[in-house]
C-alpha cells in the first residue's frame, strides 16, 4: 500500500469498523478480530487506502482493487453479514 501510517488504535468505533484519522492515525473497531481473516484484511486495506485518498473515489477504490482485486466479494460479505458478528 505504500503508506507510513503514524499509529494504529483498537477501541469501540459503535457501527464502523475503520476509521482513518487526522495525523494518518488509524482506527479499528476491537471486533474486527472476530471476523474472518480475508474480511478482517479488507477493512485494513480500505483504511490504508484513506492515507492516499480521504474520500471514497475512484482513484480510492482503484487503491483498494490494486491490494484486493476481489474486493467488491468482501465489502459485500461485510455489508451482509457484518451486522450479525458477535453482538456488533
Amino acid at each position: 500500500m505504500e503508506v507510513a501510517p503514524a499509529g494504529v488504535k483498537v477501541q469501540d468505533l459503535g457501527y464502523r469498523w475503520g476509521s482513518c484519522g487526522k495525523g494518518d492515525l488509524l482506527y479499528f473497531h476491537w471486533k474486527t478480530i472476530l471476523l474472518p481473516a480475508r474480511i478482517a484484511e479488507y477493512v485494513i486495506v480500505h483504511e490504508m487506502a484513506h492515507l492516499h485518498e480521504p474520500h471514497h473515489t475512484a482513484e480510492f477504490w482503484r487503491r483498494v482493487e490494486r491490494a484486493l482485486p476481489d474486493y467488491e466479494l468482501r465489502k459485500d460479505w461485510l455489508s451482509r453479514n457484518g451486522s450479525s458478528v458477535e453482538g456488533v
